[in-house]
């Protein structure tokens, strides 16, 4: 089978000293601390064999998201820029769908032919971060498309246990192919949901909710905010592409960053205004500048109010605890999406029709093309692209 497989050289950054668990397998849980010179190339690659517990699934989509867009370029010094776990050589993607073609023996919830989506998070149940609850922070985590090989092949193994049921999607969608786009954005709707819902508590209906970002994850988030009865749904963005992609989603307000600058006036002023004085509810930042937009977030919210963090910032944030204070306001830190039933939950609203994350997709590459797509997709200027290994 063919994969887009992402390769590099085990060179610890001078300074940086190797965990136990880095040293033991050759894995970077940081990797522009270990993975110099990376290579993405695609490759022939051997056919995976699902083991007892596991299916064997022909990918029909998966998604780029902007993790994946790091794996194209270097930082200065020639390191993967890229500040998550990984272990190579690796076929990377993460946001897929696929057709169960093998199962082994002893899966019981799949069939051949079933349309399936999977955790993209693999944690063990055994560690104490998993015993109380926090998948997304197991100590001895495992990855699909950054420690174990993805959807950016034309095959993957995933096991039963992290498997979820899409063939209603069928239905939904009018034909398999759009159902397994659709499926591939369980993920980033998952990671929303993960972050708005189970790690900050939700909102109640009425509240005003702000979405910094309109990438995939923020789109996913101005849906889920529309669902659960936000009164006003405001999303702070540079791309006018994307803030058209808001306003289809659903968003109240769509302010151009861009434009606030011109101004004169700030984004804290603008959240302000659009909320009558009375602060945000719930903040969610979904972008790689939170070291710019939490300092004007903390100025703009409510009484009791909420910011989620869900972007990935490798650099230091100023945070004013008087803010936090005197508002009563909190900060939570989101990462990953595992548990607590959010992808089945996420797979609901959509058969229900509440919300359709398809509406994203930008367009589709084919995996000779997919790093044109992962290029494409970095300039951060449209919607959700996919890459469609057997097309």
């Amino acid at each position: 089978m063919k994969g887009l497989r992402l390769n590099g050289t085990w060179k610890p950054r001078e300074g940086y000293v190797p965990t136990k668990r880095e040293e033991e397998d050759q894995r970077a849980l940081c990797a522009k601390n270990i993975w110099y010179e990376p290579r993405l190339e695609v490759v022939e690659a051997e056919m995976p064999e699902p083991e007892d517990d596991e299916v064997l699934m022909e990918v029909g989509a998966c998604g780029i998201c902007g993790s994946d867009t790091c794996f194209v370029d270097t930082d200065e010094e020639g390191y993967l820029d890229y500040v998550g776990h990984t272990r190579l050589p690796v076929i990377f993607g993460h946001e897929f769908a696929g057709k169960v073609v093998r199962t082994g023996k002893d899966v019981t919830r799949f069939r051949e032919g079933d349309l399936v989506t999977a955790e993209t998070m693999n944690w063990c149940g055994k560690c104490m971060p998993c015993r109380k609850g926090m998948f997304n922070q197991c100590e001895n985590l495992e990855e699909i498309g950054f420690s174990l090989d993805g959807g950016f092949g034309q095959y993957l193994t995933a096991k039963e246990k992290y498997c979820l049921d899409i063939n209603k999607f069928r239905d939904i969608y009018g034909s398999e192919e759009k159902a397994l786009e659709a499926g591939a954005l369980i993920e980033p709707t998952a990671v929303a949901y993960n972050g708005m819902f189970v790690r900050a508590g939700g909102f109640l209906p009425g509240s005003y909710v702000a979405v910094f970002g309109a990438g995939p994850i923020g789109l996913s988030a101005v849906q889920l905010a529309k669902a659960a009865g936000a009164a006003k749904v405001i999303v702070l963005e540079y791309s006018k592409p994307r803030l058209k992609l808001a306003a289809e989603a659903g968003a109240t307000d769509v302010c151009d960053l861009g434009a606030i600058a011109g101004d004169g006036s700030s984004p804290a002023e603008v959240m302000r205004e659009l909320t009558e004085g009375r602060g945000i509810h719930m903040a969610v930042e979904c972008t790689a500048f939170c070291n710019k937009n939490i300092p004007q977030i903390q100025q703009a919210l409510a009484v009791g109010g909420k910011v989620v963090q869900i972007g990935h910032h490798a650099g230091r944030t100023e945070i004013l605890g008087q803010y936090f204070q005197k508002s009563g306001a909190s900060l939570y830190g989101s990462n990953g999406s595992s548990g607590h039933g959010i992808w089945e939950n996420v797979i609901r609203l959509v058969a229900s029709g509440q919300i359709d994350p398809s509406r994203m997709i930008e367009r589709c590459f084919t995996l000779d093309e997919a790093i044109e797509g992962l290029r494409e997709a970095k300039t951060g200027s449209g919607g959700k692209y996919l890459i469609t290994p057997n097309r």
